[in-house]
C-alpha cells in the first residue's frame, strides 16, 4: 500500500514540475518566438531592379496584434525615397499554416512566408502563394 501512494506521489509531483515548466516555456515564447509586439523594418532587398534598401532602427515599425488580427505600421519616411512596404495605418493580417511554412497575409492579400530566429523577422515574398519571383525580402529586428 506504501509502494503505490509513493508511487503515484512521486507521478504527481513530476507531472506538477513539467507543467510548470512548460507553462515557463509558453511565457516566453509567446513574445520571441511569435509575431506579437513591436518590430523595426531595418531591410528590404530584391524585386525586379534587385534593390538593397537599409533602414535605422525606428524608421519603419510593424506592430502585430495577436489578440485582433491587426498590423500597425508607422512609416516615418516621407517622400518618394524608394521602397518602404507598407504606408503608414492599420492593416488586418492572418497567419496560415501550410505544412512547415508559415504565410502571412495581409488585407486577404498573400504577403509572403516568414520565419523567426533569434528576435529577427524575415519575410520572403518570393514564398508566396502568388508565384511571384520578383518579390522582396524584408527583413525585421524586435
Amino acid at each position: 500500500m506504501n509502494k503505490i501512494l509513493l508511487t503515484t506521489l512521486l507521478f504527481l509531483t513530476l507531472g506538477v514540475n513539467q507543467t510548470c515548466e512548460s507553462d515557463d516555456l509558453n511565457e516566453s515564447e509567446s513574445y520571441e518566438n511569435t509575431l506579437n509586439g513591436s518590430w523595426n523594418l531595418i531591410s528590404i532587398q530584391g524585386g525586379s531592379a534587385n534593390v538593397d534598401y537599409q533602414f535605422d532602427k525606428g524608421l519603419i515599425t510593424w506592430e502585430f496584434h495577436l489578440n485582433t488580427n491587426t498590423l500597425e505600421v508607422v512609416n516615418n519616411i516621407s517622400g518618394n525615397s524608394g521602397h518602404t512596404a507598407l504606408d503608414t495605418g492599420e492593416y488586418s493580417f492572418s497567419i496560415i499554416q501550410f505544412d512547415a511554412i508559415s504565410l502571412l497575409e495581409i488585407n486577404d492579400e498573400s504577403y509572403g512566408s516568414y520565419f523567426m530566429e533569434n528576435n529577427s523577422l524575415i519575410i520572403d515574398q518570393n514564398g508566396s502563394t502568388s508565384g511571384n519571383s520578383d518579390g522582396y525580402t524584408l527583413g525585421f529586428l524586435r
